[in-house]
């Protein structure tokens, strides 16, 4: 395990980020690591209460000031970028990146959206603009650019079921081309009925992208309960 963390990602949306995220800090806070959370863009929630960041932070046993827990938070339920745009407020990169470097135990960062979810814009950089072409835009910023950035090893969460080798093996296969550290694939069940490719899909998953798999996790109805189970779960990322 980096001593600084990690950064979990999804394949897509719905398939239980927050869930994986705080197992892995109530696994890390049961071996005495006092872990710190990070949801640096929640959407679709108030501005006080953004319950996946909270939820995070329950599980490390932390007491983080909100807007070091969770310093964007949007009411439109929309990818980070276009929730901000429409709020008229923007996401700042080095915000993100100074919260994790002056973080003292591991910490937990949770991406909003899959790896190329837009998060934010930034100016070009000089060798990208061609004068002739007027003003200079701006470039989408996604969380695959977020994870580059931040150097954390990523533990990407897919769904247990049908669809997920498309969206495992693309994942992968973009970490890969930017170099970026992977730590596991989580496949999780978020119903409690499994169709049949939910027992071979650990297997296929691993055959096609080479990495460490992990799961599928259990369907756990009891919100207290289900983070006891998946901190079992995601225990080989911190022996």
């Amino acid at each position: 395990m980096s001593p600084k963390g990690f950064f979990v990602a999804g394949t897509d949306t719905g398939v239980g980020k927050t869930e994986i995220g705080r197992a892995i800090c109530a696994w890390m806070a049961r071996k005495g690591l006092h872990p710190l959370a990070l949801k640096p863009v929640e959407t679709g929630c108030e501005p006080d209460r953004p319950e996946d960041a909270l939820a995070l932070r329950e599980a490390c046993g932390s007491s983080q000031p909100l807007d070091e827990l969770c310093p964007y938070r949007f009411r439109l339920p929309a990818a980070p970028l276009v929730a901000a745009e429409a709020e008229g407020a923007r996401v700042d990169l080095l915000r993100i990146e100074g919260l994790v470097e002056r973080a003292r135990a591991p910490i937990v960062v949770e991406a909003a959206g899959g790896l190329m979810v837009p998060l934010a814009r930034e100016p070009l950089s000089i060798d990208q603009i061609d004068p002739a072409d007027g003003p200079p835009a701006q470039a989408i910023v996604t969380n695959l650019d977020l994870a580059e950035r931040l150097r954390l090893p990523v533990v990407l969460v897919g769904r247990a079921g049908l669809g997920t080798l498309n969206h495992c093996a693309l994942s992968v296969e973009a970490l890969e081309q930017r170099d970026i550290l992977l730590a596991a694939v989580v496949l999780n069940r978020t119903q409690p009925e499994d169709d049949p490719t939910v027992v071979s899909n650990a297997r296929w998953v691993a055959e096609m992208t080479g990495a460490q798999v992990l799961g599928p996790g259990p369907f756990v109805a009891d919100a207290r309960e289900r983070v006891l189970a998946l901190a079992e779960l995601v225990a080989p990322l911190v022996p």
